[in-house]
């Protein structure tokens, strides 16, 4: 196998699965308080499916030994949000920013041994964070502070970074 990476027949990459499974405390505090649910998840995969338009594996008849699939998944999706819980001697501030996490595999199709894992994490900074919170939206409150937009900037940027990993090490 390490000698298929010296020949000079370039790699064809193909789409495992893609996957968003978000398992964090951090979502599950969320969509308790409906700031995200769902639908955050199921737009991040459609996002997800849009970026890495790559023919499936599925549709290979006859793979290389050079062939290479790659599996993506959200491991982690919030957004961010700030309240306090006022207790009558104490208040507590709870404060979390948006986040995802991806990861990825690349892995041989024909011996479906996993060459390589990658990991992204991006969140927004925490003075975009303090700004979004004390803008109108923020103190309003007409809506989540993070919306479907907002966080598709987080995802292209996460995968921005990941596709350059991936290209590096192969």
């Amino acid at each position: 196998m390490l000698f298929d990476w010296f020949s000079s027949e370039k790699p064809n990459v193909y789409l495992g699965s893609l996957a968003v499974a978000n398992n964090s405390h951090f979502s599950k505090v969320e969509s308790f308080f409906y700031i995200t649910g769902d639908s955050l998840q199921d737009h991040m995969h459609k996002k997800l499916e849009d970026i890495f338009c790559l023919h499936s594996i599925s549709s290979i008849k006859e793979p290389k030994k050079s062939d290479i699939g790659l599996d993506v998944v959200i491991v982690t999706l919030h957004g961010g949000d700030a309240f306090t819980i006022d207790f009558d001697t104490a208040v507590i501030p709870l404060f979390w920013r948006p986040k995802v996490k991806l990861v990825s595999r690349l892995y041989n199709i024909k011996h479906n041994k996993t060459i390589k894992t990658f990991s992204v994490s991006k969140s927004v900074t925490w003075r975009e964070f303090i700004a979004k919170k004390f803008s109108l939206r923020g103190f309003f409150r007409w809506g989540p502070l993070y919306h479907n937009e907002d966080m598709e900037i987080l995802l292209y940027k996460a995968c921005y970074e990941l596709l350059n990993k991936m290209r590096k090490a192969i």
